[in-house]
């Protein structure tokens, strides 16, 4: 997205939700009908899961060898460590957020893991609603059900803004301003990139963002699942960390990362939270008597660790800071040695992975934008993650019985743009008549990802 011209401030405003009925909901009627949770129909080869919005591809290696070591050494299966999490995971998510941020992060943060993304959103509701008073949300952007579901769940309402401007769907600062003051809420949702759109803010608009909830004193909550590093050059990297420094706004963002879906292990389940020591308190009291997994934590500190060393040779250097070492007692010398990056070949392992990872997703993209045309009418940007929306036209106007139609004829299973609003008002105004908005998962091995592709415009060719 440029940053050289203002958009307009006239965005589309849904209305406001405090309710809703998920068995009615376009999305679960898709699934139900799709029985997408069918595992054995994916593996069979039998459902083309296009929008599957899951990472299908190879996990690095440091991650499969450590559950390997795991299967044989069971300890960490059985072992508990308490509500935040294991100390040297919580070490480097941190070691990894300063990485990103190219500097040592300048206020008192600290980090618990959780049970993928989704728990830290809920987290994350839950201490703005009950510590912090909030009570009203607006939501940027098109997003998964369960933001919606985890925001209801704590007791507040929200209102969602799409942007006003044709083909694109996140809403420029500028649009966000403009919602803010018609919506009243005092907390932005945002993914960074977006899910479903594949969209990212650029660093300057980003830093407009953090500037405007500054002045309302408003709560940022940041789901990202954005690159570390680019390891491909149609990959972003958002330094959101530089614009909290800048407008000491760290006491008021919570931060959420779900490393499992970035790395292809999604099964796994690991995420994290970042926050104010307040914020990472009130998970510790919440959480007293569970904890997150334990299976692969040597193969997921190497995978931070490394991200970190790479992201820090990207940008020419710029260590860890000592402080953060002193912060966990329980960090010996082979921790140490862990996180300093002390495997140079299985460094160089991780890199030519991750490369590989990214180029399957950009040549995925590529072979879409290729072959969908001329039925596509239109494709939002793959700016980081791996999910992006596709216009296409379908011989039903209604959505559900488009994803009814396409899954019983071609045996795709697809997820257009209203199963991604609570307000299906804001997907009707965004789509064009007569077609529909689809997420497209580029994240799948290159066959599965061809037949997908030629599936969807086989069924196109005969019907749009």
């Amino acid at each position: 997205m440029s940053t050289n011209h203002r958009p307009s401030a006239s965005p589309r405003i849904g209305q406001e939700v405090a309710e809703i009925v998920w068995n009615d909901s376009l999305i679960h009627q898709l699934e139900i009908h799709h029985n997408t949770v069918d595992y054995s129909s994916y593996q069979g080869g039998t459902v083309h899961m296009i929008s599957s919005g899951v990472n299908f591809l190879r996990p690095p290696s440091v991650i499969l060898r450590s559950i390997a070591e795991d299967a044989r050494d069971w300890k960490y299966i059985n072992c508990y460590c308490g509500p935040l999490g294991e100390s040297i995971l919580r070490s480097g998510a941190l070691v990894y957020e300063e990485s990103l941020k190219g500097s040592p992060l300048d206020a008192p943060v600290d980090a618990a893991l959780t049970v993928g993304a989704a728990e830290g959103v809920r987290l994350s509701f839950d201490f703005l609603r009950r510590v912090r008073g909030a009570e009203k949300v607006l939501v940027a952007g098109p997003q998964y059900s369960i933001v919606h579901q985890t925001i209801l769940s704590a007791g507040l309402t929200f209102r969602e803004v799409f942007t006003d401007r044709e083909g694109v769907f996140l809403p420029s600062p500028a649009e966000i301003e403009a919602a803010l003051d018609a919506s009243g809420a005092t907390v932005l949702f945002l993914t960074e990139p977006n899910n479903p759109s594949g969209e990212q803010h650029s660093e300057a608009e980003f830093d407009e963002i953090v500037g405007i909830l500054e002045r309302r004193g408003a709560y940022l909550v940041l789901d990202k699942v954005s690159a570390d590093f680019a390891a491909h050059p149609d990959i972003r990297v958002l330094n959101y960390g530089a614009a909290l420094d800048r407008h000491d706004y760290w006491d008021r963002t919570l931060v959420v990362d779900g490393l499992a879906k970035r790395r292809a292990v999604s099964g796994l389940r690991f995420g994290y939270a970042m926050g104010s020591p307040e914020f990472i308190e009130f998970i510790e009291n919440q959480r007293f008597g569970g904890c997150p997994p334990l299976v692969a934590v040597s193969g997921i500190a190497r995978d931070l660790a490394y991200s970190a060393y790479l992201r820090r040779e990207q940008l020419g250097g710029g260590g860890v800071s000592e402080a953060l070492w002193q912060r966990f007692k329980g960090l010996n010398d082979a921790s140490r040695a862990l996180l300093a990056v002390s495997d140079t070949s299985e460094v160089e392992e991780y890199r030519a992975e991750l490369r590989d990872m990214y180029q399957t997703i950009a040549d995925n993209r590529r072979l879409a934008q290729e072959t969908l045309p001329p039925w596509q009418l239109a494709a939002t940007p793959l700016h980081a993650g791996f999910n992006y929306l596709a216009c296409i036209p379908g011989p039903d106007p209604d959505p559900l019985t488009f994803g009814r139609r396409l899954y019983d004829e071609s045996r795709v299973s697809c997820f257009p743009l209203a199963c991604f609003t609570a307000d299906s008002e804001l997907a009707a105004a965004a789509s064009p008549a007569g077609a529909h908005w689809l997420r497209i998962t580029c994240a799948s091995d290159r066959p599965v990802f061809e037949a997908q592709i030629d599936a969807l415009r086989t069924f196109l060719a005969d019907h749009a």
